[in-house]
């Protein structure tokens, strides 16, 4: 791709980030768009068809990031507990490094089917990742169908929260949490 239209394209992306930050994405215009990013009208339309294009864009480009992450190789998957851990701190690495979309995109002022894709996506990569499990004659005894959405359910409830609290824990230290609790169970201390 050209230099100048991935930058035309970031200019706008951000534009709508920032303005969305400041009064939720549904209340962000074109016109506040292109203004923003110090654009004319017709150059957004040259870009995308709508706001609503361009909304879509991100959401595809932040979800093929985060398959891409999470995805383990084949080799590198021996036990459950290597899917397990690997899928969440990618995750999570990922929603940090991409801190401004996942801010405003898992927002209650966000796109509410957002959350949805994103647990697609995050089951898809969990079903993927049991089939080097089998090839390798480790076999799952639980219901894989409510096994993979309890860990994502779980995976994606722990990423808004996470998000909605300013990214308070770091990614290694809340995957070992999650993963643990995954696999070994919630550990209890009694006094």
């Amino acid at each position: 791709m050209d230099r100048r239209i991935k930058k035309t394209r970031n200019e706008i992306k951000h534009a709508l980030l920032e303005l969305s930050s400041k009064k939720g994405i549904n209340q962000v215009s074109v016109q506040n768009i292109v203004d923003h990013a110090n654009i004319n009208r017709a150059t957004f339309y040259y870009h995308y068809k709508d706001k609503k294009d361009l909304v879509d864009k991100i959401e595809e480009e932040t979800l093929e990031g985060l398959i891409q992450e999470i995805r383990l190789p084949d080799d590198q998957i021996k036990t459950f507990e290597d899917i397990v851990y690997h899928s969440i701190l990618a995750s999570l690495e990922h929603v940090k490094n991409c801190e401004d979309v996942y801010t405003i995109l898992l927002s209650d002022n966000g796109i509410m089917n957002f959350r949805s894709k994103m647990l697609d996506t995050i089951k898809k990569s969990i079903r993927e990742s049991f089939e080097p499990l089998e090839k390798k004659n480790i076999k799952i005894i639980n219901d894989k169908s409510y096994l993979v959405n309890f860990i994502a359910g779980a995976h994606l409830s722990v990423i808004i929260d996470w998000v909605n609290t300013g990214l308070d824990k770091e990614p290694t230290s809340l995957a070992k949490q999650m993963a643990s609790i995954l696999t070994e169970g919630v550990k209890v201390k009694f006094h």
